[in-house]
């Protein structure tokens, strides 16, 4: 008789149980197929709008002083006389002899006028003096002062969320001395 050294087991003794395991096998019938159930989590993402952001632009006013320095022409008349007399009458060295010749003017009598440095002797003709003077027109240039980028990111984060499962278990009630087999044996009530 040999040993089997993993059980310690006569060989004879384990060859007796696997012919038993057999026969009990060719001896079984199934009598019906029972399936045990179990719930499993089911995860579905959604995407919610939480919140909002608006960004407007809007132009501001304010109003600055600039200086600017600007031309403007004036006219300043000046009359030189040929004679002292008359330029006395002018000036108020004058007796009363003076005033009637000069309210009875002589036809030898012209007035002259000093134009930008130039003599003009003034007669029947009008002379036109051109005046001008330098204004001020604004116009705006548009310049870029600031670049604003404007960008959306996402983030991941891990929730954690609490969910009751369900699954089924069998239970097996026993009534009365059924025969059963434990390890191939067949157990009896009286062993």
């Amino acid at each position: 008789m040999s040993i089997n050294k993993e059980n310690n087991l006569p060989q004879n003794s384990l060859i007796n149980e696997q012919d038993a395991s057999r026969n009990q096998t060719k001896n079984m019938v199934n009598i019906g197929h029972l399936e045990l159930l179990e719930e499993r989590p089911v995860i579905n993402k959604e995407r919610l709008d939480v919140g909002k952001v608006t960004v407007t632009k809007h132009a501001r006013t304010k109003t600055i002083n600039i200086p600017i320095e600007l031309v403007e022409e004036y006219i300043t008349i000046r009359t030189d006389y040929h004679d002292a007399e008359s330029q006395d009458l002018l000036s108020g060295d004058y007796d009363e002899k003076d005033i009637l010749r000069h309210v009875e003017p002589s036809l030898d009598s012209k007035a002259v006028v000093t134009i930008n440095g130039k003599q003009i002797e003034v007669g029947d003709d009008p002379i036109e003096i051109v005046v001008s003077r330098q204004v001020a027109t604004i116009t705006k240039d548009t310049y870029v002062i600031q670049e604003i980028d404007i960008d959306k990111s996402t983030h991941v984060h891990t929730d954690s969320i609490q969910v009751e499962l369900k699954h089924e278990e069998l239970d097996v009630t026993e009534e009365g001395f059924l025969a059963h087999g434990s390890r191939g044996k067949d157990v009896t009530p009286s062993e």
